[in-house]
């Protein structure tokens, strides 16, 4: 459609609809921070030695510690042991003959742990031993949700594009819901990971697919606003889920089942939100279309929407048959992407930013249960300094655009963390990494809206899925980044710091998309931004004309071979223009 922007302003660029949506959408997918984040409390591990009898329970200084742990002195600290015991057989009436006694010949902890739950009551580590040897497991239920994030959006993605936004968006928060609850009673730590993974694919596939369609029914002055606010909810959302997490005292099993209780009161949202009606008229679906811009316009209190606004796209979808057949409407793939030149070039960019800014943000988010003494309190803290990092965002985003404002924070993000002192001095390296916290916060708004107006229309959620991918791909990785500290202290942040910084150097390349209509075509998409850029006026005037020109063409017996020889060449020159740009 030529004007959309004029449409969707004549029924109400952002009116009581709009905003209505955008309440919802922010509460539900805010609420995702409740799955995307479980893992910090889920996975969370304390101190732990052998347990050497039945319902043995920790105690940091005992005799019974002090003869079944070996411990070494590390200057004037002492080190036990996490893995192994002495070997001897004991029971909680442990004598000091006994201890005198003992062999110095050590065995794994063959019954067990015992944990410290001073913060928490039970975690998956807790119940199902991650430690020592299966150390590595406790790592791989963090990374799962990513992985999951990085298979869902590559399944969905396309899904959305090709059935619409909302069947989607329902659908998997449908699936959260069964998975959520079902994986509170999960029994073996296999099962476990399987919903997480399961997670991990429908709650960010439910996030992207909201964040396309709120872009997709405001007037484009307001798709900033609109962005931040959808990411201020998710920062609200990972406070409130620190809160619950608090009040269940760390029992994994307890916060599992309040969030996926929690996600049924959004299924009566069903009757509420509306298909995009820019997806729908790219899909040719006027009549439907013609619907949903209705009840905008009633809900808005505008003027009902001219019977005319749609004539000529559907006047071309009806009255042109032969020519239909030669510019039959294709479904866009990843491919169409990737073998679109300039498309290929700013995608790679932003895939890039996406990999970095999460890999940053999950970095530390999924491990602020080593940052502070408090493991409630900063993970609260990490989220509340999100919120006005999504506003400050919000607001340079109105001054200085998308590439500026994205460069600025991640290089700034990145540099915090380089800076970071050694982690002895404990105030101020929690404060460095509530710093960095905020920048890479102010950049994951920018990157859903810059990816968002950077894709046309036909391979949007396409885009956001790819580049999604990309960022999962940072946040898988993102957990085993601390496992660096053991080669040198301030390693990990430094990783994530250069990381950060080259992305927000690479995004000076792309172009910018502050008050530009969204492309709807591949070839506006391919043009966007240069001098040769289209507009918003169908995937090619040549098309557009050779469309218009079918319409005019009367048939005639006596002008037959003429028309054949005609509609062969415009055929052919129809061709080379979907060659080049397709």
């Amino acid at each position: 459609m030529k004007q959309f922007e004029d449409t969707i302003k004549s029924v109400g660029g952002f009116g009581i609809y709009q905003r209505l949506h955008l309440v919802i959408l922010s509460v539900i997918m805010g609420s995702t921070a409740f799955f995307q984040l479980g893992n910090t409390f889920y996975s969370a591990s304390a101190d732990h030695y052998c347990k050497v009898y039945d319902n043995q329970t920790y105690v940091e200084q005992s005799v019974l510690k002090n003869c079944t742990i070996p411990y070494s002195l590390v200057g004037d600290d002492i080190s036990w042991d996490k893995c192994k015991r002495y070997d001897m057989n004991v029971t909680q009436w442990i004598s000091d003959e006994l201890c005198s006694s003992r062999r110095e010949e050590t065995v794994s902890c063959d019954q067990g742990w015992v944990y410290d739950k001073t913060w928490y009551e039970n975690t998956v580590v807790f119940e199902f031993n991650l430690v020592c040897n299966n150390g590595w497991m406790r790592q791989l239920s963090k990374s799962i949700v990513q992985v999951g994030n990085l298979v869902g959006v590559i399944i969905f993605g396309q899904l959305s594009d090709l059935f619409g936004r909302r069947p989607i968006f329902f659908t998997t928060l449908v699936l959260t819901i069964v998975t959520g609850l079902l994986t509170s009673f999960a029994h073996i730590y296999a099962i476990f990971v399987i919903g997480q993974f399961l997670l991990g694919a429908f709650i960010h596939s439910l996030f992207v697919t909201g964040n396309v369609l709120i872009l997709e029914i405001v007037s484009l002055e307001y798709r900033t606003m609109c962005n931040a606010v959808l990411h201020a909810g998710f920062s609200v959302c990972y406070m409130l889920f620190g809160v619950i997490a608090l009040l269940c005292h760390g029992n994994w099993r307890l916060i599992q089942l309040i969030a996926g209780l929690s996600w049924i009161l959004f299924l009566p949202s069903l009757f509420f939100i509306t298909e995009s009606p820019m997806w729908l008229i790219q899909k040719h679906k006027y009549g439907k279309a013609e619907k949903v811009l209705q009840t905008f316009a009633k809900f808005n209190k505008k003027t009902l929407l001219p019977g005319y606004i749609l004539e000529e796209d559907k006047e071309r979808q009806d009255k042109s048959p032969a020519v239909e057949s030669e510019v039959k409407e294709r479904q866009y793939t990843l491919v169409d992407i990737l073998k679109t030149p300039r498309l290929r070039f700013r995608a790679l960019i932003m895939c890039f930013n996406w990999f970095a800014c999460c890999f940053v943000y999950y970095g530390i988010s999924l491990n602020t249960d080593q940052i502070g003494n408090n493991p409630y309190t900063t993970f609260i803290l990490a989220g509340f300094v999100e919120i006005p990092g999504r506003f400050l965002a919000w607001g340079l985003l109105k001054v200085f655009g998308r590439r500026w404002s994205l460069c600025g924070f991640a290089f700034v993000g990145g540099l915090a963390l380089i800076l970071s002192v050694p982690p002895e001095i404990e105030e101020i390296s929690v404060a460095i990494a509530m710093v960095a916290k905020l920048c890479t916060a102010a950049t994951f708004t920018i990157v859903y809206l810059y990816t968002a107006e950077i894709y046309p229309t036909v391979v949007r959620n396409t885009g956001m899925g790819m580049s999604s991918m990309s960022a999962s791909v940072g946040s898988i990785i993102s957990p085993y980044v601390m496992l660096l500290d053991v080669i040198w202290a301030p390693m990990p942040f430094v990783v994530m710091g250069v990381t950060s910084m080259i992305s927000g150097l690479l995004a000076l390349l792309l172009p910018e998309t502050k008050n530009k209509k969204l492309p709807e075509t591949l070839r506006e998409g391919e043009f966007f931004g240069t001098s040769k850029a289209v507009g918003l006026e169908g995937e090619s005037e040549l098309e557009d004309r050779i469309k218009s020109d079918a319409h005019e063409l009367k048939p005639s017996k006596s002008s037959e071979a003429e028309k054949t020889s005609d509609k062969a060449e415009k055929s052919e020159e129809l061709g080379t223009v979907n060659e080049a740009y397709q």
